[in-house]
């Protein structure tokens, strides 16, 4: 039974691996670009109160 279960992870471990998202799309992108929006108005509302 043990000896099953090294191959069948090694497996699912492929298959996960494969199906990983892609880093650079457009959806990234567009998630990078708002927070960074929103980490330059906080970063603007700290050094107005300071």
């Amino acid at each position: 039974m043990h000896i099953l279960l090294f191959p069948v992870g090694f497996i699912l471990w492929y298959l996960a691996y494969e199906a990983k998202p892609i880093i650079h799309d457009e959806v990234t992108l567009n998630q990078e670009e708002k927070n960074t929006i929103k980490r330059n108005k906080l970063l603007r509302i700290i050094n107005e109160s300071f």
